[in-house]
């Protein structure tokens, strides 16, 4: 339900008059237009609003980014998901790190609740984020927790330039803006929310290849990264057998680098952590792959 969000939304600190909320049913099949819809009869400063049926070729949710873009008044546009929970001082805190210059601001997005592997990766990939965010060479980030300048949205083509794509409107917006002379920052400061949901094996594997199978829409340089990684992590076994101590000194880069991004993020470090370092590598490996070669279905 998308509840819990909107009433997250009502206790950012921020001025009323100074920010819109638009809240888009893309087709839902449950109340969530009820839902909105009463807010929106409640709150001035909140819209609801429907896709628009020209959208209707977009495939995923773009349709819905691309609907609450045209309409959006302000200059800066931050996004989260229904299943979201924005802390206070969310918009305060992504405000923080515009410049003149800045086109994007991507954030850490945390989830409920989660354990082992599902709680490493989150860890773990925003520290990525993060670290080549700093060196100029961003890569991707989560849709849950960023802003974007209106103006650099609008210069890349909005959404209707990657219309045709099923998931990572995200990272796709992202490559875009890397083309143009603004810069992208990350945020962490502060942690959105993702809440808990019950969701079938079938669900889990589904959202495990559309997170991971990205390659396809990013750089050539990233995918030439990506098949040396894929190469060298293949390759670690027959490397273990002749040369333990290397094996030795990359684990405990892995660890140095994963004890980096949890203090970053302030997260705690657990026993399990430092076994999950051998054993993600092939987790991602492997649903990056599959996600290269197959087709996610979309989530409901």
């Amino acid at each position: 339900m998308i509840i819990p969000l909107i009433e997250s939304l009502l206790k950012l600190d921020y001025p009323q008059d100074k920010i819109e909320i638009i809240l888009v049913d893309d087709n839902s099949t449950d109340k969530t237009w009820d839902i909105i819809h009463k807010y929106s009869q409640e709150f001035s400063f909140i819209k609801a609003i429907k896709t628009r049926k020209e959208f209707s070729a977009f495939r995923g949710k773009k349709a819905g980014l691309q609907s609450a873009l045209d309409i959006a008044r302000n200059d800066i546009i931050a996004l989260t998901d229904a299943d979201a929970l924005v802390p206070p001082h969310w918009l305060r805190s992504l405000n923080n790190y515009f410049t003149g210059e800045t086109g994007l601001v991507i954030g850490y997005i945390r989830g409920e609740r989660i354990r082992g592997i599902i709680r490493y990766k989150r860890i773990f990939s925003s520290g990525l984020f993060a670290s080549l965010c700093a060196l100029g060479k961003a890569f991707s980030c989560s849709g849950g927790n960023l802003a974007i300048r209106k103006q650099a949205l609008t210069d890349v083509g909005g959404y209707t330039s990657i219309k045709d794509f099923p998931s990572g409107d995200d990272k796709q917006i992202l490559n875009l803006i890397k083309r143009t002379d603004y810069k992208i920052v990350y945020n962490s400061e502060v942690k959105v929310i993702e809440r808990q949901r019950q969701l079938t094996s079938e669900q889990r594997y589904q959202q495990a290849i559309r997170h991971y199978g990205k390659v396809s829409v990013s750089s050539k340089l990233y995918q030439i990264g990506f098949l040396l990684t894929a190469i060298f992590y293949l390759s670690l076994p027959l490397i273990a057998f002749f040369q333990p101590l290397i094996i030795l000194f990359f684990w405990l880069g892995n660890i140095s680098f994963y004890t980096f991004s949890a203090f970053l993020h302030k997260e705690r470090i657990y026993f399990i952590d430092f076994l999950l370092t051998i054993f993600y590598p092939y987790y991602m490996l492997y649903f990056s792959l599959i996600g290269t070669f197959k087709e996610a279905k979309w989530k409901k």
